[in-house]
């Protein structure tokens, strides 16, 4: 099944009609992380629109160092390698447009509707379903290559999730009742992110942002972010030109956010 698996996925790229994604589609049964991967072959100046997928991963990464509980043949675990002609404080458009491309992909094949939630995790019924990892290689003084690394979780059964996860996390096949093609998936995924990729290198930020605002149930909540050390507290309103979450703060203020970790207040 797993051979048959890596011919299949690699079997996509005559199959995806994309202008900027599957300029080359690589498949491990096993490996560490497909970002890791990913960025050697951006190392060696691989082609814009690289796709490392991967059957499991032994260490699979999550943002600010968590680990991707990765087993085989249930999640898709997967990095693409985009080389958009961005500035720094750009590149938080990229993360956005992922998961834009993420919760269309899941709302495509999940019964329940799922919302994003800033930054990069996706949602449904509150429990975690997909998680977006986007890491920069600077290549040159002015040249920066951005690997977008996702994990979503696909036909894991309430069982197969470790025990710290039971409560936190779900997947298509826990939300729908039956298993997904994880194949389907994953050209749709690449569907959609070729799509919306190419339409931001077009339009800019401000599409990326409406969309992203769309698909999300945060703003009127009053949440925390652990931001650095600190826990900041107030009431999620927006995201403003950059792609900052913005917060309304009890003293009237607003303050922006470029990163931190939420952490939603139960009343």
């Amino acid at each position: 099944m797993s051979n048959d698996y890596k011919s299949d996925v690699e079997g996509l790229k005559n199959k995806l009609n994309c202008t900027h994604i599957g300029s080359n589609i690589i498949c491990m049964l096993e490996i560490d992380s497909t970002n890791n991967l990913a960025k050697e072959y951006a190392k060696k100046n691989a082609q814009e629109g690289l796709v490392i997928v991967a059957n499991s991963q032994t260490k699979g990464r999550g943002r600010m160092g968590k680990f991707w509980h990765s087993p085989p043949k249930t999640g898709i675990y997967l990095s693409i390698l985009l080389k958009p002609n961005l500035k720094h404080d750009q590149l938080s458009f990229i993360t956005l447009l992922a998961g834009v491309s993420a919760i269309l992909t899941i709302n495509e094949f999940s019964h329940h509707r799922a919302n994003l939630k800033w930054p990069n995790d996706i949602l449904i019924n509150d429990k975690k379903i997909c998680g977006l990892l986007c890491e920069m290689i600077q290549k040159q003084e002015n040249s920066l290559d951005v690997v977008i690394g996702i994990g979503l979780n696909v036909n894991q059964t309430i069982e197969q999730l470790p025990e710290d996860l039971k409560k936190t996390a779900t997947s298509l096949k826990i939300t729908n009742g039956s298993p997904v093609n994880r194949l389907t998936v994953i050209q749709s995924f690449l569907t959609n992110l070729d799509r919306e990729y190419h339409s931001f290198l077009n339009k800019g930020g401000n599409s990326v942002i409406k969309k992203w605002c769309l698909n999300t149930n945060l703003f009127g909540k009053v949440i925390s972010i652990k931001h650095g050390t600190n826990i900041i507290q107030g009431t999620a309103i927006r995201l403003d030109e950059l792609g900052r979450l913005v917060l309304l703060m009890d003293n009237g203020h607003e303050e922006a956010f470029n990163s931190g970790e939420i952490i939603l207040n139960k009343h």
